[in-house]
């Protein structure tokens, strides 16, 4: 790390460990203009998470039909941001046990993504009864990194060894976080502001949080992803959103220099307004972004509950339901997923994929396996290939 590039005003120090500089952040909150241009963002921002809550409230009898695409959605990002490429639609046919299904991700890539999907579920049950701590944040890493790339790197525990970023080499690195010794007491100065807070607006507070949290990196491996996941429990923590429908993973990762250059333009000249300014960027971004997924899952909903109500079998629109809980399926999942017979079940499924619902893709004769091809699509395709513009798109709902 050069100490030549941070100016007067980094809100830190650098000292030296080890014969290599590190740094070590100020506590939160920092000093920051409220300019006007911020003002007219975090009205924006707070506007557009307004519309997306709305979304939440009016589907909370069938809640699973939009939060669990999304934390999947997250996961696979999150994922994507370090290295891992996984696809949606190989992660419900990770879960559902359909490996073969899986088509350009191995099974490590798919239980990495899971392993983020069941850390946000855990953590979204235990904050609902109690406050953010450092203990749960090393619960919640440890589930993350179990049984995949990293686990051997002290899951669960602040990393007893000097952590760098940019290079492994401490001496090369771009930027070096606070040595070992100090992990657990800044740490601690950050859950301290957290259960004391929000101080400002909550989606600036979550800023700041994120900020301190990837400055610190406390732990050896997978901070990033604890980074993100930190974003979602805080909003689901403070009452943002019904549930957590809103992730910025996917925005991170479309603008992953820029993010990278926010966090480090922070820690060496004090730019919190820029930093800031490109976070409510991307809730405003992916908030309109969800939103639209959200309005598309709704009316694929309403589709095919219309076109299967009126027929004979109640069966179909109850596998047509279950598709959206998981689109990834197979007839004995049918049986067991509805409670029906083999009959019953391979009968709905062979009428589901004659109509273009359901698409075979093993190319098997025996033990199929089936995606909703439809479903997968609107959380999986980009933004772009689901509507022309997504501004027009977002306003036509005002």
């Amino acid at each position: 790390m050069d100490p030549t590039l941070f100016t007067a005003n980094y809100p830190g120090e650098i000292s030296t460990d080890q014969g290599y500089p590190t740094y070590n952040p100020d506590p939160l909150p920092p000093d920051f203009d409220y300019t006007p241009e911020l003002i007219e963002k975090l009205a924006e921002a707070r506007g557009t998470v307004g519309k997306l809550a709305g979304i939440g409230k009016m589907v909370q009898e069938s809640r699973m039909l939009l939060l669990g695409p999304f934390i999947r959605r997250e996961a696979v990002f999150s994922s994507r941001i370090e290295g891992t490429y996984a696809t949606v639609s190989a992660v419900y046919a990770h879960e559902a046990g359909e490996e073969d299904a899986i088509e350009g991700t191995t099974r490590h890539e798919a239980a990495e993504v899971l392993n983020y999907v069941n850390a946000t579920q855990e953590g979204r049950d235990r904050i609902g009864e109690s406050e953010i701590t450092s203990d749960l944040m090393k619960e919640l890493h440890s589930i993350l990194m179990t049984d995949v790339r990293g686990g051997e790197k002290n899951p669960g525990d602040f990393g007893p060894d000097q952590r760098a970023i940019g290079s492994q080499n401490s001496r090369e690195a771009r930027f070096v976080p606070p040595a070992p010794h100090l992990v657990s007491y800044e740490m601690e100065e950050l859950v301290e502001y957290i259960q004391n807070g929000p101080t400002f607006d909550p989606l600036i507070d979550i800023s700041l949080i994120h900020y301190q949290f990837e400055t610190i990196h406390p732990f050896t491996d997978g901070n990033g992803r604890m980074g993100r996941l930190l974003i979602t429990l805080l909003m689901d923590k403070w009452g943002l959103l019904p549930d957590p429908f809103l992730y910025l993973s996917s925005y991170f990762n479309q603008y992953r220099d820029e993010y990278i250059d926010k966090l480090f333009q922070v820690n060496s000249k004090g730019e919190w307004e820029d930093w800031i300014s490109f976070f409510l960027d991307g809730v405003i971004n992916q908030s309109k972004e969800v939103f639209i997924r959200s309005n598309e899952l709704l009316e694929l909903r309403d589709k095919y509950r219309e076109e299967y109500q009126g027929r004979q079998s109640e069966t179909l629109l109850a596998i047509i339901y279950e598709l959206f809980r998981n689109p990834v399926i197979t007839i004995k999942q049918a049986e067991d997923r509805v409670d029906v017979g083999y009959h019953a079940a391979r009968n709905s499924i062979y009428e589901l994929q004659d109509d273009g619902v359901l698409t075979e893709v093993t190319g098997k004769k025996r033990y199929k396996v089936f995606h909703a091809s439809d479903i997968i699509g609107v959380i999986e395709k980009p933004i772009d290939d689901l509507v022309d513009d997504v501004d027009a798109e977002f306003e036509k709902y005002q």
